[in-house]
C-alpha cells in the first residue's frame, strides 16, 4: 500500500512512469504532511483549543492517508475500464457502463479529499489564536500545504467529471468543488492573520 511505504519510495513511485500514483494521491499526501504539522504546532502550544484540534486533526490526518490509496485505486479502476475490449456492441456497452461507473467514483474520491481539507483548515483556525509565536511559520505552512492539496484534488475532480455522461452528477461535483475553494481560501487566509499578527508582536 502507497501509504506503508517509505517517503523516498512514495516520491520515486510518483516520479516513476506509470499511472497512479498521481495528482489526487499526491494532493491527499499534501493535505496529510500539512495536517501533521499542524498537529505538531498544537501539541507545543497550551490551552484547551490547542488539544481539542489536535485530536480532530489527527482523525483527519488518517482519512488523508486512507485516501492516498483510495484515489490511485479509483483511478485503476478507470485504467482497467479503458483496457476493456470495445468490438461487439455488447462489449461497447460494458466498457462504458464500466467506464463511467469508475470515473464518477475517480472524481468523488477526490472530493472527498477537498471535503477533509476544508475540515482540517477550520480546525486549525479554531486554535491560531492559542498558537505559540514560535510556531507562527509552521501553522502558516501547514495552512498552505492544505489549500495546495485542497487545489489538487479540485483539478482531479474536474479531470474525472468533466468525461461524465450524468449531468445532474457533474454539476453537484462542479458546485461542490466550487465551494470547498472558496472555502478553503478564506480559510487559509484567516489563518495566514493570525501568522503576520504573530509575527508584529
Amino acid at each position: 500500500m502507497l501509504a506503508e511505504t517509505k517517503l523516498r519510495s512514495f516520491i520515486e513511485s510518483v516520479a516513476a512512469k506509470t499511472p497512479t500514483p498521481g495528482g489526487g494521491s499526491v494532493s491527499v499526501a499534501a493535505c496529510a504532511m500539512g495536517t501533521a504539522l499542524a498537529i505538531m504546532a498544537a501539541r507545543y502550544s497550551d490551552g484547551p483549543a490547542p488539544a481539542e484540534a489536535s485530536e480532530k486533526l489527527e482523525a483527519l490526518k488518517d482519512e488523508f492517508i486512507r485516501l492516498i490509496d483510495a484515489d490511485a485505486a479509483a483511478y485503476d479502476r478507470v485504467d482497467a475500464a479503458l483496457g476493456l475490449p470495445k468490438e461487439s456492441p455488447e462489449e461497447k456497452t460494458r466498457r462504458k457502463e464500466a467506464l463511467q461507473d469508475a470515473l464518477k467514483e475517480a472524481a468523488e474520491v477526490p472530493l472527498q479529499g477537498m471535503q477533509t481539507a476544508a475540515k482540517a483548515l477550520e480546525s486549525i483556525l479554531t486554535y491560531a489564536p492559542a498558537c505559540k509565536r514560535r510556531l507562527a511559520s509552521d501553522l502558516g505552512s501547514a495552512a498552505l500545504m492544505i489549500e495546495a492539496g485542497l487545489l489538487g484534488c479540485g483539478l482531479n475532480v474536474q479531470a474525472n467529471a468533466r468525461l461524465l455522461e450524468d449531468r445532474a452528477v457533474v454539476e453537484r461535483l462542479d458546485l461542490e468543488g466550487r465551494r470547498l475553494v472558496a472555502e478553503g481560501n478564506r480559510l487559509r487566509g484567516e489563518i495566514l492573520k493570525h501568522v503576520e499578527a504573530m509575527y508584529r508582536k
